[in-house]
């Protein structure tokens, strides 16, 4: 079986970069709160950590644990299916893939890039990036799946 991973580099990257603005947004109500601080700069403090907290906190929770796991696969194929590792779809039932990109949820939460396969049955089945894929990894994932479904996804007669 083939797959299609993520790099560890990215995973750490996106995980330590998360962690330092979290460390920023903790920071700053430390500041605002045991410090002599002004109440313009104590409000600009307290309102930065608490937009900044679940922002960048919700990527740190989704990054670090894949960055600290020893398999980097996020898809696995053959010529007859393909596999997230909790759910196998044939090509045959698979009719076009599309992506979603980022997207910022209520709460200021993140809402995760993921591929979506449109079924035969009119489901959908997606399958997160997490972000641990860059731009131009996105864009060559998408043109081998294309070509994957246009070459498995015919049905034997």
């Amino acid at each position: 079986m083939k797959a299609i991973s993520y790099r560890k580099s990215v995973a750490w990257g996106k995980a330590l970069g998360s962690l330092l603005f979290v460390l920023v947004c903790l920071f700053l109500l430390y500041v605002a709160f045991f410090t002599d601080t002004t109440l313009i700069h104590t409000f600009f403090c307290i309102t930065s950590a608490i937009i900044g907290i679940p922002f960048f906190g919700g990527y740190l929770v989704v990054c670090l644990p894949r960055a600290l796991k020893a398999d980097t696969q996020l898809l696995t194929y053959d010529q007859q299916a393909i596999s997230d590792g909790k759910q196998t779809v044939a090509w045959v039932d698979i009719v076009k893939i599309s992506y979603s990109g980022p997207a910022i949820q209520r709460w200021l939460l993140p809402q995760f890039p993921k591929l979506i396969f449109h079924l035969k049955n009119r489901e959908t089945w997606t399958v997160n990036t997490y972000y641990l894929l860059t731009d131009t990894e996105i864009q060559s994932v998408m043109k081998l799946l294309h070509g994957l479904i246009g070459r498995n996804g015919k049905e034997i007669k």
